[in-house]
C-alpha cells in the first residue's frame, strides 16, 4: 500500500450535496485515506447547523475529521485549514458538490510512484462535466502536459485542471505556501506557483472526477469574478518565461476572449466589444476570434435555454 492520502473537502451551504462527495471517497479502491471535511459556514447560521447534523449521522468507512471554521473565509482559506490538519504524504481536494470515480486516488498515487522524476510535485486528471441531474454532458477539453517548462507554458494559456482533479505532495504545498486568498482562480494561481518553483507535473488521461455543472454558480460572470480575472492576468505576466513574446500573445489573447465572454453574459455589450477588439489584435487573420465570438453567442443561447427550463 502506498502513502497516506488526505482528501480535503471544503463545504459551504451544501450539506445536501455532501453525502455524494463523501460516498465517492469511501468507495475508492485505494484505502490508505483520511478524509477532512472543512465546514466554512458561519457558526450561528442554519447552514452550519444542517452540516453539523449531517456529519453526526454520516458513517464513514475511512478515518474522518470534521473541522469547523470560526467564520466563513472562502474556499482557499478553508482548504489551507484542511492542509494544516492533514497527515498524508499526498493531498487531494474534492469540492462538496463533485465526486471521485472509484480509481481516482489509486491511479494518481500510481503516477507519483512510477514517475521518472524525483521533482514531480503534482498529478492532475481528466474531468467529466455532469449536469445538475447527474447526466453526462461532455469531457473537459484535453489538457495534457508533463514535466515543467512546457507544462508552465500551457498552463499560462489555459488552466491544467480544476481543484478536484489535483493531487499534490504535502511537502510541495508547504514549500509554496498553499492557496492564496484571491477573488478567483485559487487553484490556477497555486499550480502556477508550483510550476514556477521548478516542480514537475504529470497527468492521468482518463477522467477520474465527475464535476457537476450548476448554471449561474460554476461560471460566475459578476464584477467580482471579472476583477479577479484581471488580477490573475497581472500575476501571469510576472510569470512569463523571458524572451517568450509569442507565449505572451497567446496568454493575452485567451485573457481578452475570456473577459469578452464574461462581459457578454453580463449584457455589457460595450465592454464585450472592447475586449473582442483587444483579442483580435493578437489574431492576425481574425478567424479564430470570430469563431470564438460565435462560440460565446451559442453558449449564451444554451444558458438562456437552461434558465427557461428551470
Amino acid at each position: 500500500m502506498g502513502g497516506l492520502v488526505s482528501v480535503i473537502i471544503p463545504t459551504y451551504q451544501r450539506a445536501d450535496k455532501l453525502k455524494r462527495a463523501l460516498d465517492s471517497v469511501n468507495a475508492q479502491t485505494y484505502r490508505n485515506i483520511e478524509i477532512i471535511v472543512v465546514d466554512d459556514n458561519n457558526p450561528e447560521n442554519s447552514y452550519r447547523k444542517k452540516t453539523e447534523l449531517f456529519m453526526k449521522k454520516y458513517v464513514s468507512a475511512l478515518p474522518l475529521k470534521y473541522v469547523k471554521m470560526l467564520a466563513n473565509a472562502g474556499g482557499a482559506m478553508a482548504r489551507n485549514s484542511g492542509i494544516k490538519e492533514a497527515s498524508g504524504a499526498y493531498i487531494t481536494f474534492l469540492d462538496d458538490d463533485d465526486e471521485y470515480l472509484p480509481e481516482k486516488i489509486e491511479k494518481q498515487v500510481e503516477k507519483f510512484e512510477q514517475s521518472p522524476s524525483e521533482k514531480t510535485g503534482m498529478v492532475y486528471c481528466q474531468i467529466n462535466f455532469m449536469d445538475s441531474g447527474g447526466r453526462f454532458r461532455k469531457m473537459r477539453a484535453p489538457m495534457h502536459a508533463s514535466g515543467n517548462k512546457i507544462a508552465l507554458e500551457k498552463h499560462l494559456v489555459r488552466n491544467l485542471a480544476p481543484t478536484s482533479g489535483l493531487m499534490i505532495k504535502k511537502e510541495v504545498l508547504e514549500d509554496v505556501g498553499g492557496f492564496r486568498d484571491l477573488l478567483t482562480g485559487h487553484e490556477y494561481e497555486l499550480i502556477m506557483r508550483i510550476l514556477a518553483a521548478g516542480y514537475d507535473v504529470d497527468y492521468n488521461e482518463e477522467p477520474l472526477v465527475n464535476m457537476y455543472y450548476h448554471m449561474g454558480k460554476r461560471i460566475t460572470t459578476g464584477s467580482r469574478k471579472i476583477m479577479g480575472e484581471k488580477i490573475l492576468f497581472h500575476l501571469k505576466k510576472k510569470t512569463f518565461p523571458p524572451d517568450r513574446y509569442p507565449l505572451m500573445k497567446k496568454v493575452a489573447y485567451a485573457h481578452y476572449m475570456d473577459l469578452c465572454r464574461r462581459y457578454y453574459f453580463q449584457k455589457n455589450t460595450r465592454a464585450a466589444c472592447l475586449y473582442f477588439r483587444k483579442a483580435s489584435r493578437h489574431d492576425p487573420l481574425k478567424i479564430k476570434t470570430v469563431i470564438g465570438y460565435l462560440g460565446i453567442f451559442l453558449d449564451s443561447l444554451k444558458r438562456r435555454s437552461f434558465l427557461e427550463k428551470k
